[in-house]
C-alpha cells in the first residue's frame, strides 16, 4: 500500500499525463507550398575582360612634318576635334594657285558665253557666217569644261589641305601619344591611340558545348573585379562562330544595360549566365529545406491521403539554388506539397493542420 502522500501525487499526475498525451496528438499548424516544375536552368560562370567597341590608331593620310600636337595621353576628346596639325604651307600655296586658276577659267568662260550670245543675236540679221557662230558656241563649251577642270583641281587642293589635319573620328580618350612636334611622319604612321571608353563590351571565351544554348540565355549577371560591391545586368550581343581549335572555345560578347563610368577597357569581370535546357526541374521554396550539421538536407511533405493530414520527412539532394528557390535533384516526387512554415519542430508522421500564410 502506497503512503498517503505518494498516492496523492500519483492521482494528480495521471490527469496531467492524459492532458499531455491529448496535446501531443493535436495537429500542428503549417503553411505549405506546391513545388513548381519549370524548364531546367543551367548556370555557368565565364571570366573575361572589357574591351572598347571602337578603338583606332590615328594616322595622317599623307607624309609631312608635325607642326603642333593638341592632346596628351588621358585627354578626353570629341569627334571632329583637332589632334595633330601637319605643316601645310605648301598645300596652302597650292590651294591659292588652284583658286586663282578657277578665277581665270571663270573669266574665260564668262567671255566665251558673252561672245556666243552676241553671235546668236547677230545671226538673226545674217551679220555673221554660220561657221563663226558655231565656233563661238564651241568656244563657250570648251571654256565651261576648263572651268570644271579648274574647280576640280581647287577642290582637290582643298582636300589635300585638310589631310594635314588629324581629327578625332569619335568621342573617346587618348590611350597613347605616339608622336611629338617636329617629327617627320609617313602616311599610315600611328600618331595616337583613341579609345571610346563609354561604349564597351565584355569579351568571354565560352566552351563549344554552350553554342546552341546561348541564344536561350535566361539572364546574365556581371560582376566586375574592380567594383566588388555591385553587380550589373548583361545582354548577349554576339557570339562569334569561330572556335579556337586548341581550347575548343568561341568568343562571346556581352554589353551592360546599366554601365558604370568607372568601368574601363582591360578590367576583368565574371559573367554568370543562366541557360535554359530542354529538361524540367522541380523547384521548392528555400524555406522548406532543413539542413543538418552533417550535410544532410530534408524537408517535410504533407500526406493528405489520411485524415487529418500527416507530415512525412524526406531526405533530398539539391541541385542549384536560385534566389529564394532550390532545385531538388532527387528525393521528391511532383504533386506533393511541402511545408514552408512550421516545419522546425515537426516529426515524421505528425498530424498537421494546413493554414494560410498568415495563420
Amino acid at each position: 500500500m502506497l503512503p498517503a502522500m505518494n498516492l496523492r501525487t500519483v492521482l494528480i499526475a495521471i490527469p496531467m499525463l492524459a492532458a499531455t498525451g491529448v496535446a501531443a496528438r493535436e495537429p500542428a499548424p503549417v503553411v505549405i507550398a506546391e513545388p513548381a516544375v519549370e524548364p531546367a536552368v543551367e548556370q555557368v560562370e565565364l571570366t573575361g575582360s572589357f574591351t572598347a567597341r571602337r578603338a583606332a590608331d590615328l594616322s595622317p593620310r599623307l607624309a609631312g612634318l608635325v607642326e603642333s600636337i593638341h592632346f596628351d595621353a588621358g585627354d578626353a576628346v570629341k569627334a571632329g576635334q583637332l589632334l595633330v596639325q601637319l605643316d601645310d604651307r605648301l598645300a596652302e600655296l597650292e590651294l591659292a594657285q588652284a583658286a586663282a586658276d578657277v578665277a581665270r577659267a571663270r573669266a574665260g568662260y564668262d567671255e566665251a558665253v558673252r561672245l556666243r550670245n552676241e553671235g546668236q543675236r547677230l545671226a538673226q540679221d545674217r551679220f555673221l557666217p554660220d561657221t563663226e557662230i558655231q565656233a563661238r558656241v564651241s568656244g563657250a563649251e570648251v571654256a565651261r569644261a576648263e572651268l570644271a577642270v579648274a574647280e576640280a583641281a581647287r577642290d582637290t587642293a582643298a582636300e589635300r589641305m585638310a589631310f594635314h589635319r588629324v581629327v578625332a573620328p569619335f568621342d573617346g580618350v587618348i590611350a597613347r601619344r605616339l608622336t611629338d612636334a617636329g617629327e617627320w611622319v609617313q602616311s599610315g604612321t600611328a600618331l595616337a591611340e583613341l579609345v571610346a571608353i563609354d561604349d564597351l563590351w565584355l569579351e568571354l571565351q565560352a566552351p563549344q558545348r554552350l553554342w546552341p544554348q546561348l541564344p536561350r540565355a535566361a539572364g546574365i549577371e556581371v560582376s566586375v573585379d574592380a567594383i566588388p560591391d555591385r553587380s550589373f545586368a548583361g545582354e548577349l550581343v554576339a557570339r562569334v562562330p569561330v572556335s579556337d581549335p586548341n581550347a575548343r572555345t568561341f568568343l562571346v560578347r556581352v554589353t551592360l544595360s546599366d554601365g558604370d563610368p568607372d568601368i574601363t577597357p582591360g578590367m576583368s569581370a565574371q559573367a554568370r549566365i543562366r541557360l535554359q535546357t530542354a529538361d524540367d526541374a522541380l523547384l521548392v521554396p528555400r524555406d522548406a529545406l532543413i539542413r543538418y550539421p552533417d550535410g544532410t538536407i530534408t524537408l517535410f511533405v504533407v500526406d493528405r491521403s489520411v485524415s487529418p493530414p500527416v507530415a512525412r520527412q524526406r531526405q533530398v539532394r539539391l541541385g542549384r539554388v536560385e534566389g529564394d528557390r532550390a532545385v531538388i535533384a532527387s528525393g521528391l516526387e511532383t504533386g506533393l506539397p511541402v511545408v514552408i512554415r512550421g516545419n522546425e519542430l515537426l516529426t515524421d508522421g505528425q498530424p498537421v493542420r494546413i493554414v494560410d500564410g498568415g495563420g
